[in-house]
């Protein structure tokens, strides 16, 4: 779940109204991939429901919410009182309520949980259709649906764009165990002149005495 909660990145391009006519699902969201590897910075406030079955055929619900700064590849996450720091291939957590710093390697970097790999991972081996436009809190969200052929986890993928800035409104996973996982952007700001100290973790920021967890290096 933190791994699909990295996934930050923009989608700035022109209103889609005068292109449905002629472009594909799929062209667009290139397109709109293509925009967001131009962003030099990114700051993000979403929540995130994750809908899954429960006992007795009910359905229970997780709702969270946090921030997150992507410059270059590196990224922070602030997520349920946890600080996650993404660099060249290790996310460093730091848990004030257990005083603990804990680094791990993950299978890539930060990027690979942008909005643009991520669609890109979508690109081949899956279609793409329209899904509609709703109106959400005044503006207009054109959503596509994704439907990957050779996921054993991911039956559908539907993205939510707005139309009118072109920024990402949401993604919505559905799990073919019949899990269900949205985020939705409350605030989207790109190019606001973050620097590495904005995203990356120092020691220096923590209190001694947090323990520090670490791979030993071979």
């Amino acid at each position: 779940m933190i791994n699909r909660l990295i996934f930050t990145g923009g989608f700035c391009l022109i209103t889609y109204c005068s292109a449905a006519q002629s472009e594909t699902p799929l062209a667009y969201v290139q397109r709109v991939k293509k925009q967001a590897l131009t962003y030099s910075d990114q700051k993000i406030g979403f929540t995130s429901v994750l809908d899954a079955p429960g006992r007795n055929g009910q359905r229970v619900q997780r709702k969270t919410s946090g921030e997150v700064w992507v410059k270059g590849e590196s990224a922070k996450l602030v997520l349920q009182g946890q600080s996650f720091f993404f660099k060249s291939g290790v996310v460093t957590t730091v848990t004030p309520e257990d005083e603990e710093i804990t680094v791990r390697k993950l299978n890539g970097d930060a990027n690979q949980y942008t909005p643009a790999v991520l669609l890109g991972k979508y690109e081949k081996s899956s279609s793409f259709a329209w899904a509609g436009t709703e109106t959400v809190a005044g503006r207009a969200i054109k959503f596509v649906s994704i439907l990957p052929k050779n996921d054993p986890d991911v039956a559908k993928v539907i993205l939510g764009i707005d139309t009118k800035t072109m920024k990402l409104h949401s993604f919505t996973e559905e799990g073919r165990n019949g899990t269900r996982s949205t985020i939705t952007m409350l605030s989207y700001e790109t190019n606001k002149g973050l620097t590495a100290n904005d995203v990356e973790f120092k020691r220096s920021n923590y209190p001694a005495n947090y323990e520090y967890i670490a791979p030993k290096v071979k």
